[in-house]
């Protein structure tokens, strides 16, 4: 019997001990039975327990480091059409690859969860997409933070980073520069959005205001590009 239906066959067990009534969308009670099964049956019962472990012997200068927040922090994720909650994540977005802690500290391997098999997963309040059915040689593909500015209209950024070599006193290491790829789904098209020109022309009706806000958010576009592009596309569609 596969893991996901072990956990299905126990949950219907479980379900009837607590008095949980089944549902199509995840309920508090449900999810609290879930990360029950997964805590006590250990990561080697779930069904991603065969991605490979997650190295990193970067040498890297002071405040530098190929995720997108260098540290694991509680997230759900929709793996190969199941649920799993308040798994310990972390995203490395120089090879895009998402991380997965055990539950036990302890145990210090960790894992780079299967790409192909993940749909979805959030991390925080930010919720990231498997985009890889895109066209790979117009966009970057793999995961993109999705954010729903209104009906048929969503962004999605790609964070990633650039390696650059730097020498301190002597030893060499590694700079990572942040970049982000930007794509705006209108009108059932994945469209890039790189420079304001392609903003417009999906916009032409708000060009006016589109200046604006560049005009009146110059330091934020350099401070924090993914801010200024959700501000931007939100502030169009007002």
């Amino acid at each position: 019997m596969k893991n996901h239906q072990q956990k299905t066959f126990f949950l219907v067990l479980f379900g009837l001990f607590l008095n949980i009534c089944s549902s199509y969308s995840q309920t508090n009670d449900e999810i609290i039975v879930y990360n029950w099964f997964d805590k006590n049956l250990g990561l080697e019962s779930l069904d991603f327990k065969n991605g490979l472990a997650h190295l990193n012997f970067d040498k890297t200068a002071p405040n530098q480091n190929r995720y997108l927040i260098d540290e694991f922090r509680k997230g759900n994720i929709n793996y190969d059409g199941q649920f799993y909650f308040d798994l310990f994540l972390k995203y490395d977005i120089y090879n895009d690859e998402l991380v997965l802690r055990p539950y036990d500290e302890t145990n210090t391997t960790k894992i780079n969860l299967v790409k192909d098999n993940i749909k979805t997963f959030t991390i925080g309040t930010e919720k990231f997409t498997n985009l890889k059915d895109l066209n790979t040689t117009i966009f970057k593909g793999g995961y993109y933070e999705e954010v729903v500015i209104g009906k048929n209209i969503t962004l999605y950024i790609k964070y990633y980073k650039e390696k650059k070599k730097s020498t301190k006193d002597e030893i060499n290491l590694i700079d990572y520069v942040p970049k982000y790829e930007f794509i705006l789904f209108k009108e059932n098209k994945y469209n890039l959005i790189s420079e304001k020109k392609e903003i417009i022309t999906l916009f032409p009706d708000s060009k006016r205001k589109i200046n604006d806000f560049y005009l009146m958010n110059r330091d934020l576009r350099k401070d924090n590009p993914s801010l200024f592009m959700k501000n931007l596309i939100k502030y169009i569609n007002n």
